[in-house]
């Protein structure tokens, strides 16, 4: 913008214009008047208030399109919650295995096989329900998870 065209937009807003363009300037200082009651004329205006049933419009509207965006971000972050557990099984599965070899070989050689089979078979199934525990309770900690950043984000 040039000179000019600050000094109006300062006189419409009701700021202070540059007194020394406005003195300098004959086009600012003939306008000068003119747009001071175009200014008042604006400023006397009444804002007309807004239907009341706009707001639920609105919602209305926006409704689906939030609810979709909802939707796709929850998906987002039980994709990233999935895949940061998932990352790590294939390690936790290996470990889990080798553990329980190296625990049936000690107890073979210090108790019967009956008994160390049933003993390495109840901590392979004690293994198992804990994972499947934990990985079952990843959509349960990704949608909450999503639905604290929903409340973050709105407040």
């Amino acid at each position: 913008m040039n000179g000019c065209d600050d000094v109006r937009t300062a006189l419409v807003l009701g700021g202070v214009p540059d007194a020394d363009h406005l003195a300098a300037c004959p086009e600012c200082a003939a306008e000068g008047p003119a747009v001071a009651r175009v200014a008042a004329a604006l400023s006397a205006d009444v804002r007309p208030a807004p239907p009341a049933a706009l707001a639920a419009r609105v919602r209305r509207a926006a409704g689906p399109l939030l609810a979709r965006n909802a939707h796709r971000l929850a998906w987002r972050a039980f994709a990233r919650a999935l895949a940061a557990a998932l990352l790590p099984l294939p390690l936790i599965l290996f470990l889990d295995v080798q553990a329980l070899r190296a625990a049936y070989a000690l107890l073979r050689s210090v108790l019967p096989d009956g008994v160390s089979l049933y003993v390495v078979f109840n901590q392979a199934a004690t293994v198992t329900l804990l994972l499947a525990l934990s990985y079952a309770a990843i959509p349960i900690l990704a949608e909450r998870q999503v639905r604290l950043r929903r409340r973050e984000s709105h407040a």
